[in-house]
């Protein structure tokens, strides 16, 4: 097999996106103006073979971002995410379809974050006998984001039915929408079998946790051992060139319990014996629980300004087991208090 490099395979990747992005403006009809977006862009569009090696996921989600205003009205993304095909991802891809179950693929996806650098936060968690990933948008960012949720939604349901077929017609799915119904609100029918729900406190993907254990379509032990050794040099590269605080981070923001990891389990997830892992947060200034802190009180930030969930709910989400140590800890971080925020947020 072809020995790869992080970078490589994270510009192939957008590269193969960005393929799909122009293969639908032809379907659709549409034309864009690629000189006004290269020099917004910074790379020459439409991208040629020399282009290619230059493009990469924030180029990639920057082209989506500015052309938002005028594709967004026809259902666009919705077609974009759902033209994406799991081999796009390349040897990561083959993991994926290669896994045993759906628990092992989802595994590996959600820990694939330093190299699809998706502007959507996503957290996944089992509530209630079903698995639920619950999307939040970035952090400061206010605007029309419905184009991120439509292109990340139908993408993922695709790659899920890559694995699972027998899924593909189910009406056990549910769509929730934090956001109202759009004019081509008919076209989600084409994309997602069962509920699609707007108007939704949070925008979510959940289905029944029984889905886990059904076998993928193409598993195959050998090949996913052989794909996953792969993967894992390619990721082993990608974590030595990310900054390890900032992808303690975002393994944080998605964790699929209500409870964060503890240093010991986070340090087991970088393969690095504790002290190491605590000795290396040092060196960058930062300490564990302070980390956990800062990604608490982001997505507290979060969930109070964008969902209208009660604030006894949104302690349990943040895996605080008493409410008044949630609403102490907000207001020493902020300065106000968790209910004053949400109605500062909503004045604006």
């Amino acid at each position: 097999m072809e020995q790869l490099t992080a970078q490589q395979e994270a510009k192939r990747i957008a590269a193969n996106f960005y393929c799909h992005f122009s293969q639908c403006l032809i379907q659709v009809n549409q034309t864009v103006d690629w000189v006004v977006l290269s020099e917004q862009v910074g790379v020459s569009l439409p991208i040629n073979e020399h282009a290619k090696k230059t493009l990469n996921f924030q180029h990639y989600y920057q082209l989506l971002e500015l052309t938002a205003s005028q594709l967004q009205a026809s259902g666009f993304y919705l077609q974009l995410g759902n033209s994406y095909d799991i081999t796009d991802l390349g040897v990561l891809g083959y993991a994926l379809l290669s896994a045993e179950n759906l628990r092992q693929s989802w595994n590996l996806t959600f820990h694939t974050t330093s190299l699809l650098m998706h502007p959507l936060s996503s957290r996944r968690m089992v509530r209630e006998g079903r698995v639920v990933v619950e999307l939040l948008p970035p952090a400061h960012t206010h605007g029309d984001l419905r184009y991120l949720y439509e292109e990340w939604l139908t993408g993922t349901w695709k790659w899920v039915c890559q694995r699972l077929p027998q899924v593909a017609n189910s009406s056990d799915l549910t769509i929730k929408l934090a956001y109202s119904k759009p004019v081509y609100a008919e076209r989600y029918k084409e994309f997602f079998p069962g509920k699609i729900l707007f108007d939704q406190p949070l925008t979510e993907l959940s289905f029944p946790e029984h889905w886990y254990e059904l076998r993928c379509l193409a598993a195959n032990p050998s090949a996913a051992r052989l794909c996953q050794q792969q993967w894992q040099v390619v990721s082993a590269q990608m974590n030595q060139q990310t900054d390890l605080v900032e992808q303690v981070r975002r393994i944080l923001l998605l964790n699929p319990q209500c409870h964060f990891p503890t240093q010991v389990e986070m340090a087991e997830q970088f393969r690095l014996p504790p002290h190491t892992f605590h000795r290396r947060l040092l060196k960058d200034g930062m300490r564990y629980k302070n980390i956990v802190i800062e990604v608490r009180m982001e997505l507290a930030k979060n969930y109070l300004e964008i969902t209208v969930l009660p604030l006894l709910e949104i302690s349990y989400l943040l895996g605080y087991e008493h409410p008044p140590s949630f609403y102490r800890a907000f207001k020493k971080w902020y300065g106000f208090t968790p209910q004053s925020w949400r109605e500062k947020a909503s004045s604006k």
